[in-house]
């Protein structure tokens, strides 16, 4: 029997690619991947925030090198994340190229930070996204939480013995999680709170927020890094830590890949999102919506163990699962009681 075959297109920026082309291989297809965008250069990512026009001549020849490459493929599946560059013209061009391929789209971003993308749904198959509210607003728009992969399920089957951080931080640092982070973890950390904190910021992104952006004016670059964890290494810090510390963007009310990573990992988790207390695993043993700074409730609620999950809650968000509804277009079954 002939192997499916899948061409894949998805940014490479934390390694979440290789777990979902793990996947796909494990579930039976022939994958070619591509990154979404020309380059991982900081000047072009830092300008596709600012001002993503001048990018336009670069990511035409990227996407022309595209085409030549499949143009004499056929594919059964094109699979494309978030599509933060390419244009409904060449979504079209794409198309006729691989007239017998399903397309499908997944956001793991609002499209208040794309709305550019809302254009681009029609022309797909099928096109989801991790927002509910994005979702219950647009028509054509399926709503599918983000997953946990393989790495983070080892990390829950590992008993805490060698615990050295009450709470981890790891995440981009967005003007709204800078404010909070800046103020709440000094005075935690002052009651004897460990905290490991790793707060990521583009070179270009950094430069520009000084100036620009009322949140980081006067801050230092010691406060930041310029080099994403990969997830080796953020598996470490997840195995040394009982609780995971969470705001999304102020702009997005989907739950964070670090939120369904927090749950794979059986840890503990404070966050902002409100939102979260509508899904099936919510159990406020394992998760602290901090809606003020309350810090004698957030230290009691890090002393608190970890109370397991049912089973079959849990397997639900496994990558294994979430590409499976990619695969087959299973019916929506986030959305029964409680989004589960």
């Amino acid at each position: 029997m002939r192997r499916k075959k899948a061409l894949f297109i998805c940014n490479p920026m934390y390694g979440y690619y290789k777990n979902i082309i793990l996947e796909l291989e494990l579930h039976g297809w022939n994958v070619d991947y591509c990154n979404d965008k020309p380059t991982e250069n900081s000047f072009f990512k830092g300008m596709m925030k600012i001002k993503k026009s001048l990018l336009k001549p670069l990511v035409k020849k990227y996407f022309d090198k595209l085409i030549s490459e499949i143009k004499e493929k056929n594919y059964d599946l094109v699979f494309i994340t978030n599509c933060k560059v390419f244009t409904t013209e060449m979504i079209k061009q794409m198309r006729n190229i691989q007239k017998s391929a399903r397309f499908v789209l997944y956001m793991w971003d609002s499209l208040k930070l794309y709305p550019d993308n809302i254009d681009l749904i029609p022309l797909f198959d099928d096109a989801y996204s991790f927002d509910l509210e994005d979702c219950e607003k647009i028509d054509g728009l399926k709503f599918l939480p983000l997953f946990y992969c393989r790495g983070f399920e080892k990390v829950g089957q590992m008993l805490e013995e060698d615990v050295k951080y009450d709470i981890a931080s790891v995440c981009t640092a967005h003007p709204n999680r800078y404010k909070i982070m800046r103020v709440l973890f000094p005075k935690l950390e002052a009651n004897g709170v460990r905290i490991f904190s790793y707060m990521y910021l583009n070179k270009l992104q950094y430069l520009y927020n000084r100036v620009r952006v009322p949140e980081f004016k006067g801050v230092k670059s010691n406060e930041f890094k310029f080099i994403p964890l990969s997830e080796k290494e953020n598996l470490e810090v997840l195995k040394r830590s009982n609780n995971v510390f969470d705001i999304p963007h102020i702009n997005q009310s989907g739950l964070t890949m670090r939120t369904i990573e927090t749950l794979g990992a059986r840890r503990k988790m404070i966050t902002t999102n409100v939102d979260i207390k509508k899904y099936d695993f919510y159990n406020e043993n394992n998760i602290f919506v901090m809606d003020e700074w309350n810090l004698e409730e957030i230290e009691d609620f890090i002393n608190r163990k970890y109370e397991p999950i049912d089973d079959e809650v849990y397997r639900k968000y496994s990558v294994s699962n979430w590409l499976d509804t990619i695969i087959n277009d299973e019916d929506n079954k986030y959305l029964a009681s409680k989004i589960g």
